[in-house]
């Protein structure tokens, strides 16, 4: 019994280490660079790296949770998602962001530019749109 309670003490301090490790900045996870390793995403890395976001902001600055551990776990679950998706070439033509990506992205667009939006108003009294259904070509030129 004394055994098994190592091994999953030992599992679930290797779990919450590697969950973190998207927010190691030496690592670079959340870097153009990085992202830019899988022919998938030429498009969107080219696109960021002539965008005027390329000097300020990271892929995972706008792509990513800001907390530590929720950050973290997405990162950590979306990361894996699109290995298995490289190793199985099951890459969708259309790389299109989820539900709770557009939540995280519209947290993000605000954290930065929050300022702004207190001019505008709030967009989510607005129809519900999101500041990238109109200024999506700012970063991804689309």
């Amino acid at each position: 019994m004394k055994n098994k309670l190592q091994w999953l003490g030992l599992l679930v301090v290797l779990g919450f280490a590697l969950m973190l490790t998207p927010k190691i900045p030496a690592l670079g996870l959340t870097e153009a660079s990085f992202c830019g390793r899988c022919h998938a995403m030429d498009l969107q890395v080219s696109t960021y790296l002539h965008s005027p976001h390329a000097n300020a902001a990271t892929c995972g600055d706008c792509h990513d949770p800001h907390g530590l551990i929720t950050g973290s776990a997405f990162a950590a679950f979306t990361g894996a998602r699109d290995v298995y998706r490289v190793v199985t070439n099951t890459i969708p033509a259309e790389i299109r962001a989820t539900d709770l990506s557009k939540k995280v992205l519209q947290n993000n667009c605000l954290r930065c530019h929050g300022d702004i939006m207190a001019e505008i108003g709030d967009t989510s009294h607005n129809g519900g749109s999101y500041c990238f259904h109109c200024h999506q070509e700012i970063v991804h030129q689309r």
